[in-house]
C-alpha cells in the first residue's frame, strides 16, 4: 500500500523543501508543485504531490491515526 503523508513546509531550498511531519523534518523535492512556507502538503516517496488545506490535512491525519490504532 502506498500512502502520501501530510506535512507542513518549513523552508524551501532550491528545488527542495524541508517538510515537518509531527516533528520529523524531511527534505522533499518540489517537482511540479510550488508550495509556500507554512502550507500543508502531501509527500510520497520524497516528492511533494500536492498542496492541501488544513482541514484536509487534519482529516487525513485522523484517518492515519485510526489505522495505526488498528494495527
Amino acid at each position: 500500500m502506498c500512502v502520501a503523508l501530510p506535512g507542513i513546509v518549513e523552508s524551501i531550498e532550491g528545488n527542495d523543501a524541508v517538510v515537518n511531519f509531527s516533528g520529523n523534518k524531511v527534505r522533499a523535492a518540489l517537482g511540479f508543485v510550488e508550495p509556500k512556507i507554512g502550507e500543508r502538503v502531501l509527500v510520497h516517496a520524497g516528492y511533494i504531490m500536492q498542496i492541501i488545506s488544513e482541514s484536509e490535512a487534519d482529516e487525513l491525519q485522523g484517518l492515519l491515526s485510526e489505522i495505526e490504532e488498528l494495527i
